[in-house]
């Protein structure tokens, strides 16, 4: 990379299961049928693939072709989704809600993972292999994908949130958004940022694809279109009128094995739970596990105990026949939900991997047995590459004060504390420590011998005492104010590298968004960082940008 240098470090990772998935596979082979990162997971998998035919790719690819063509992507990603009517074409998946001007960093980063992964198993296994990119449009957490966090010019980090509200619980993909609200948001976002030479353009870019898209998930798939679509990646949005219809034999197993699934989920459960793993998902016994869809609200089922089906709102009920017939008549009424949804993705795309974060490779975790009862297999689950972005001005911080790309992602804070003892020439912590220590020892005999005198004077001399140092520990504190004002430019440029690397105490990845480099940095820098040939690999990616 011309403009891009990588370092891989090893960081921990927040999920013990996905450790252990990681780097202990032999202690949780019972949840996840194919080890990671191991050629021959694929090759297996691909055998798997082969003797079970996708039988609709000819309406896979002309929806995905609709849908494509329409948000505008590049030539590309049309021939891969071409492709795809191949009966020896496979794809790579990632998934993600539409966020707004595509949310969190780590959305690309999955998008990356599944370009690059594809690219590497089309060369080994000398197969078509396809980066898929499932927009989570049937989900209605609005709240979760209205805003995006900017780093603003006087280093805080602030929310740039849509001024729309969403009424209900609409699907992100069903719900309206107003032009001029979604430009609104590109205006108050970029008004953070300095005016560099790719500022005009970008904005112009921003504003014509939220003057074509009626939806938030019209102005995501767009974006992610201009961004990635030259890097073959295919965007499908799984609540899409043609995915619902090629989703109806799946309907139709949950609905007719309800029980049965539900059984293979909470027996998985507890043997995660037994071996000491968190249970990422809550679920029970009487949840169909799907949604019905009604004047736009999407509404949760429950199963009863005598095989009837009711809404969460218990506005409707259903019999087992009176729902499949629901299904046939009106398929776009109904909506996987977190346990239905990889069934549904594993049945309608030829899928050579799934690309996930930590929190999603974890719930996975419950759903092999589930898979297998309904004639599926789970698809070998890859980690997403995983990165953090080392501007200029956090690499020369990181240079004056000798800090290495372990210190600055694993103990920033203890290196400025560090740093701090460090500057304390005088040592005025112990000494401080020590001239406590001498006035008890004069005091105290001070205090017997007046109690000798009259008892009374005891509790007198202990709160004097007491006071003496009070005042002692506040001369500390005035003291250390201001030597840590005499060191607090230093401070500050700790502090800079925290906040570029730790917004808000989290990772990067999982606050900034990509616009505030692509301001900086411009398009040409964005490709060479997309388009590397990493290593699918579990380390962590530090890449400094010149």
């Amino acid at each position: 990379m011309n403009h891009v240098r990588l370092e891989q470090v090893q960081l921990p990772s927040g999920q013990m299961l996905v450790h252990d998935y990681i780097h202990n596979y032999g202690i949780v082979r019972d949840f996840y049928p194919y080890t990671p990162y191991e050629q021959a997971s694929f090759e297996k998998r691909l055998t798997w693939l082969e003797s079970h035919a996708v039988k609709h790719r000819d309406e896979l690819a002309d929806g995905l072709l609709a849908f494509n063509q329409e948000i505008g992507n590049h030539a590309r990603a049309i021939e891969n989704i071409e492709k795809l009517r191949r009966s020896d074409a496979y794809v790579t998946v990632a998934g993600q809600q539409a966020g707004v001007l595509t949310g969190p960093l780590y959305t690309i980063h999955k998008a990356i993972t599944i370009i690059r992964l594809a690219a590497e198993q089309e060369n080994r296994l000398g197969k078509p292999v396809v980066p898929v990119f499932w927009i989570a449009g049937e989900d209605h957490d609005y709240e979760e994908v209205n805003h995006v966090y900017i780093q603003t010019r006087d280093s805080q980090v602030k929310k740039v949130k849509l001024a729309a509200e969403s009424e209900g619980r609409s699907s992100v993909s069903h719900l309206q958004m107003d032009t001029d609200d979604m430009q609104a948001l590109v205006n108050e976002y970029f008004a953070e940022q300095i005016e560099t030479e790719f500022t005009g353009e970008i904005k112009e870019r921003l504003y014509r694809f939220a003057d074509q898209s009626d939806t938030l998930t019209g102005f995501f798939a767009r974006t992610m279109a201009w961004l990635l679509g030259e890097q073959g990646l295919v965007l499908m949005d799984a609540a899409l009128p043609f995915v619902r219809r090629l989703e109806v034999p799946v309907f139709t197993q949950i609905i007719k094995q309800n029980a049965e699934m539900n059984e293979a989920v909470a027996k998985q459960g507890k043997k995660l739970e037994a071996l000491g793993y968190h249970k990422q998902v809550e679920t029970d016994a009487t949840n169909a596990q799907f949604f019905l869809y009604r004047e736009g609200e999407r509404i949760g089922v429950t199963r009863l105990s005598d095989g009837m089906f009711r809404t969460r709102d218990g506005s409707e009920t259903y019999t087992r026949e009176e729902l499949l017939i629901l299904l046939e008549e009106q398929p776009e009424r109904f909506s996987a939900n977190v346990v239905t949804r990889p069934l549904m993705q594993e049945y309608l795309l030829p899928t050579l991997a799934f690309v996930g974060g930590p929190g999603e490779i974890a719930y996975w975790g419950l759903y092999a047995e589930y898979f297998q009862h309904m004639g599926y297999e789970m698809p070998p689950l890859i980690p997403r590459l995983s990165f953090s972005l080392l501007e200029g001005a956090v690499q020369k911080n990181m240079r004056k004060y000798e800090l290495s790309v372990e210190d600055a992602l694993l103990r920033l804070a203890e290196k400025r504390e560090q740093f701090l003892i460090a500057q304390d020439t005088h040592h005025l912590e112990q000494k401080f420590a020590d001239a406590r220590e001498s006035i008890r020892q004069l005091y105290e005999p001070l205090i017997q011998e007046a109690t000798d005198i009259e008892r009374g004077l005891q509790k007198l001399g202990e709160k004097n005492l007491e006071k003496v140092l009070e005042q002692v520990v506040y001369y500390e504190h005035k003291i250390q104010a201001a030597f840590i004002k005499q060191h607090e430019a230093a401070l500050r440029q700790f502090d800079k590298v925290a906040l570029s690397l730790f917004p808000l105490d989290k990772p990067q990845e999982r606050v900034y968004n990509i616009f505030g480099y692509l301001n900086k940095y411009g398009m040409d820098w964005f490709r060479e960082f997309a388009s590397y040939p990493y290593e699918i690999s579990p380390g962590h990616y530090a890449v400094s940008i010149d």
